[in-house]
């Protein structure tokens, strides 16, 4: 499938929503962009490797691709495949220590491919992916908790000890009207996002399988004050579908600064009188 997305040219809609929380108010900023993955899974976080490959924990980013082959070590060392699909799930896990909650129970799947009125895939995304549904009634939930990863996060990375989470990315596919990602601090709801706020901020079609309007890279940046250890996704429909979940700590590292445009040319300048006083002689 022709890929739609590049970095170079990132969503210009961006959402700010301001919110109450413990009396004051404060405000999250969710935008919407990234990078085009090179694993086949079509789009992703541009804080990661375009393979989603993070070989160094330290650098505080941490990726859930659903996919056996691109899991962090040693935090992929125990794959849960509870939630794979019979037949649709090869090289599927859960590769991350997270704390995983269906409601009700079977409303969660990982798996690859399209299936009508049941799943379908990311525009692009040829690789695993999860998804929760309501299987034709009512709403269902799926809740992924950090609090255990955060706790052990030290005894792994002592550089990363005592970490929030302060930036979560996630590709969002087929938005609809009927699916909701709410974020929680201790169970106190401190953001949501509604498919109908995504499609509306991005020109989207609610259920597009295909159209970058409605298959986006969301990234959300959380203050101190809102930051978060569980996110809940809900759908009361058929099906709230998500990859590349990427989530990063408020004491990774900053990223390299490049070296001034001055000085890179004036290095150049002097290479220059070099060659040139080496031609004079």
């Amino acid at each position: 499938m022709k890929n739609l997305f590049n970095k170079s040219k990132v969503f210009s809609a961006s959402l700010v929503l301001a919110m109450a929380m413990a009396g004051s108010a404060s405000a999250a900023t969710i935008s919407f962009g990234g990078q085009a993955a090179t694993d086949g899974s079509n789009k992703t976080s541009s804080f990661v490797p375009a393979d989603n490959m993070i070989n160094d924990p330290s650098l505080g980013y941490f990726i859930e691709t659903f996919d056996v082959a691109t899991a962090v070590q040693p935090f992929g060392s125990d794959n849960n495949t509870d939630y794979n699909i019979a037949g649709a799930s090869t090289g599927c896990a859960i590769n991350s220590p997270l704390g995983i909650v269906a409601a009700p129970a079977g409303s969660l799947g990982v798996r690859t491919g399209s299936v009508a009125s049941v799943a379908a895939a990311p525009a692009g995304d040829t690789t695993c992916y999860g998804y929760t549904t309501n299987n034709g009634s009512g709403t269902s939930s799926v809740s992924i908790d950090y609090t255990g990863f955060l706790a052990g996060i030290g005894g792994l990375v002592p550089s990363l000890a005592g970490s929030f989470i302060n930036y979560l990315g996630f590709y969002w596919g087929s938005v609809d009207t009927y699916n909701t990602f709410e974020f929680y601090s201790d169970n106190v709801l401190v953001k949501s996002i509604t498919g109908q706020e995504l499609l509306t901020a991005n020109s989207g079609t609610s259920g597009d399988q295909t159209g970058d309007g409605s298959n986006v890279y969301v990234n959300i940046d959380f203050s101190p004050a809102e930051s978060f250890n569980k996110f809940v996704v809900k759908t009361s429909g058929v099906a709230g579908e998500f990859d590349n979940i990427v989530v990063g700590l408020d004491k990774r590292p900053p990223p390299p600064v490049p070296a001034p445009a001055g000085l890179a040319l004036l290095g150049l300048g002097l290479v220059g009188i070099g060659f040139s006083r080496r031609f004079k002689k």
